[in-house]
């Protein structure tokens, strides 16, 4: 229709000028067609009135004959272009009943879509959907259907090795993830994954080998969390399965940059407390921490049980001389007097502590003395307290 008011524009424009034109020139003019006997005369207005009206002619007559060919050969894409059209409302529909919590118009919905392409995400929803309703065999279905789309690959696989997982099947979590391609295995959801079934798997060694190349794709706090992990493991692998000597001796054969970092020595020293080496822990966390009161050593204190504490006590003191309002200090130095039997200590720092913060963990260990001390009454109203404040 644009075209056609174009055109009638356009022969409107010729039709005055032809007619305003030969007014004032005063020649109409001439146009002889002769086609064997027969001979044509017309003005010149008139032949072109005759050739845009020609034109015109041809251009409706084509396009009625290409809408009546579609009529014919591509009904299809007619029909084709509403059926994406209800797979699009269908897919809409079923994310936003997901989004709700509506999981059977979910399904309903998304189940309208298989033939539509949105890139695997409705088959990834669909999986979703059944993972969350425990129908374990039909979101794989759903995901190996996801997989065929580029584009849905990683997200599909990373699924499936989820739901390997919740099923203990480690192994095969770890070989889909494996077989991604080398690119996609730097996807920081991959990355995460696989160090979580490695350690599960209790492959230290493995996953040691391989958290350096994985720096990039874990926050800082994650990859401190995964080095004393790993540390953890490692240790508690040979104490398990060689004894408390072996695994001093592992300790003393590993690298210096080892032996130096926090992490590992944290590691180690919860190690030997869990070990019942608490004497070799105390005297580590006492060296160790000369300089200064550490992160990741200093909360090992307060699992320190032997009667013979001074060590700890001396040096803990000797914090709180430079730093008299640290309600930290005050609250370890109680647990670790608690601890050793020195009762009297305990309470005096553990009072100090509260007088700065009611703390759960302070009055309970104060209501624990109490109790040692024969004071039931104390020792309840200390309890109340304590259990009234959040833990």
């Amino acid at each position: 229709m644009k075209w056609l008011a174009i055109a009638l524009a356009v022969l409107a424009a010729f039709v005055v000028a032809l007619i305003v034109g030969p007014m004032i020139l005063g020649d109409k003019g001439y146009v002889l067609i002769s086609l064997g006997e027969t001979a044509v005369e017309m003005t010149v207005i008139s032949f072109c009135i005759l050739v845009i009206g020609a034109v015109i002619a041809w251009y409706v007559l084509s396009r009625l004959t290409l809408w009546a060919l579609s009529l014919i050969t591509g009904s299809h894409r007619w029909f084709g272009t509403l059926g994406e059209r209800k797979r699009k409302r269908a897919f809409y529909d079923g994310l936003h009943a997901m989004a709700a919590g509506d999981i059977e118009l979910a399904q309903k919905s998304l189940g309208k879509t298989t033939n539509g392409d949105f890139e695997g995400v409705n088959y990834l929803a669909s999986a979703q959907i059944a993972f969350t309703s425990g129908e374990l065999n039909k979101a794989r279905y759903f995901l190996e259907q996801a997989s065929d789309y580029a584009n849905a690959k990683v997200a599909a696989t990373v699924m499936q090795a989820r739901i390997d997982i919740s099923e203990g099947k480690h192994t095969e979590a770890l070989e889909k993830l494996n077989a991604l391609d080398e690119k996609d295995q730097e996807n920081k959801q991959v990355i995460r994954l696989k160090a979580q079934i490695l350690a599960e798997l209790g492959k230290w060694q493995e996953l040691q080998n391989k958290l350096s190349g994985w720096r990039k794709a874990l926050a800082k706090e994650d990859y401190k969390a995964w080095s004393q992990r790993i540390a953890k493991g490692k240790f508690a692998e040979i104490a398990s399965k060689q004894g408390a000597v072996e695994l001093k001796s592992y300790w003393e054969d590993l690298p210096r940059k080892m032996r130096n970092d926090d992490i590992y020595q944290a590691a180690y020293v919860q190690q030997l407390l869990d070990q019942g080496m608490h004497s070799d822990a105390q005297t580590l966390l006492v060296e160790w921490q000369k300089r200064g009161p550490n992160s990741s050593l200093f909360p090992l204190f307060t699992q320190l049980n032997i009667p013979d504490s001074s060590p700890s006590l001396r040096l803990l003191e000797g914090w709180i001389k430079k730093d008299e309002k640290n309600i930290e200090l005050y609250s370890t130095l109680g647990q670790v007097a608690f601890n050793s039997g020195d009762d009297v200590l305990a309470e005096k720092a553990l009072l100090k502590a509260t007088k700065m913060a009611s703390r759960r963990e302070d009055l309970l260990l104060l209501s624990a003395i109490s109790e040692r001390q024969h004071d039931t009454a104390t020792a309840l109203q200390l309890y109340k307290e304590g259990q009234q404040i959040a833990g």
